[in-house]
């Protein structure tokens, strides 16, 4: 796989994976309980479709191989989804068609790619660093909306933010609002910390 130099990133991720998890992002950030099952449910399925699909690459012919991933995905996503059902069914309520969604998500589809063309190691290891970044951006976007949209964290109302609650950021146009100053936070501080390596 060759990366362009060149190419825009958002916290050391590529820009283009940003863009493309943004909905991922956006259908999981309005409480705290969504985002952890999103989140559990993104590494999940990236690792294990990232693995599977390096794994079964010589055995699954050319004309073929986009949707023999797609179907790895698929599975996995599923796999998981009954999982949390099970374990953590208050998440996958708050989710609802987004968690079946993630089957479809383009970074899976990506990643899938990448397992397909480049060394196990060095696939994993990108597959898991965009999974991470998801996470945290998921995370802090979740937690800012939650608790300043809501008044609540984890679904308990705390009685002090009350009065500073901000409705618009629950709904969907507050969610694309503080996704993008998370994303220019982390942006301004991977640059600055560039910027300091590069000066030394």
């Amino acid at each position: 796989m060759e990366h362009n130099k060149n190419a825009a990133h958002v916290g050391g991720v590529s820009a283009h994976l940003v863009i493309m998890a943004s909905a991922i992002v956006m259908a999981s950030s309005a409480d705290l309980r969504a985002a952890v099952g999103m989140s559990a449910l993104v590494l999940a399925a990236t690792i294990l479709s990232t693995l599977t699909i390096s794994a079964l690459d010589n055995l699954i012919p050319q004309p073929v191989k986009l949707p023999a991933n797609l179907l790895v995905i698929a599975g996995f996503v599923s796999l998981l989804n009954m999982l949390m059902q099970a374990f953590f069914p208050v998440a996958v309520n708050l989710l609802g068609v987004h968690m079946a969604a993630l089957a479809a998500c383009p970074v899976l589809i990506h990643h899938a790619k990448d397992a397909a063309d480049d060394e196990e190691s060095l696939c994993v290891a990108s597959a898991m660093k965009t999974a991470l970044f998801i996470v945290l951006v998921m995370v802090v976007s979740a937690l800012i909306r939650e608790s300043l949209g809501s008044a609540t964290i984890w679904g308990h109302a705390i009685a002090f933010l009350e009065p500073y609650k901000v409705p618009i950021l629950s709904q969907a146009f507050g969610g694309y609002m503080t996704l993008a100053v998370v994303l220019a936070v982390v942006n301004a501080v991977t640059h600055k910390r560039n910027d300091k390596e590069a000066a030394k």
